[in-house]
């Protein structure tokens, strides 16, 4: 656990830290405002789930060539030390990884710039979900659950349990890709096998 910790911190120190010199100009020449008004909770709304859909399949595409023999060998296998992850390990990961799938996250901003608060709000929320579904724990009170195609942590921890010989999901909130381009098969399978399994050794 606190070699978790620890990696952690020296990665957002090392690799995420510099990246802070330059947000501002950045958010700036991009085009995000920060002066009033507000972002009403129309556009909030709109805009987040833009964010979301834009991150999920730019992500799925990254993490998919993650799983590639070399880059999965030399970078992305850090992530996978963690067979069942807890929600501190959500960015224990190679810099590169880091800064790799950083990329999908500032693309709904870059495309679709809006207001400081909703770019706070969305890495905020997508930091937050990112916990949830390496935690190992499918919380009844998560509003997650009402999501059409929410991933959530059951689906992500089936990723981890495979480890680096896994080929299916590879989705960082929903399902949809996973589904289109049938990397799902595979723990769709191993999960009605297991409900058949309960089914047959269930006590009446």
């Amino acid at each position: 656990m606190f070699k978790c910790y620890k990696y952690v911190i020296k990665t957002f120190i090392i690799a995420v830290g510099p990246l802070q010199i330059v947000s501002y100009p950045t958010i700036k020449w991009l085009g995000i405002r920060t002066s009033l008004p507000l972002p009403s909770r129309w556009e909030l709304f709109w805009q987040l789930l833009v964010y979301f859909l834009i991150e999920d399949y730019a992500n799925y595409w990254i993490h998919r060539m993650l799983h590639c023999k070399w880059s999965y060998e030399n970078i992305h296998k850090v992530h996978h030390e963690y067979k069942t992850p807890i929600g501190f390990a959500a960015p224990y990961a190679h810099w590169a990884e880091i800064w790799m799938l950083g990329i999908p996250a500032f693309l709904g901003p870059v495309l679709v710039p809006g207001h400081i608060v909703t770019y706070w709000l969305w890495f905020i929320l997508r930091q937050l979900e990112a916990i949830e579904t390496h935690s190992g724990y499918e919380f009844p009170w998560s509003f997650t659950k009402y999501i059409p195609f929410y991933g959530g942590p059951a689906y992500h921890d089936y990723h981890h349990f495979v480890g680096g010989t896994s080929q299916g999901n590879f989705a960082s909130v929903f399902t949809y890709c996973d589904y289109i381009y049938g990397t799902q098969k595979g723990y769709q399978y191993k999960k009605r096998m297991y409900e058949k399994m309960f089914q047959n050794h269930k006590v009446d």
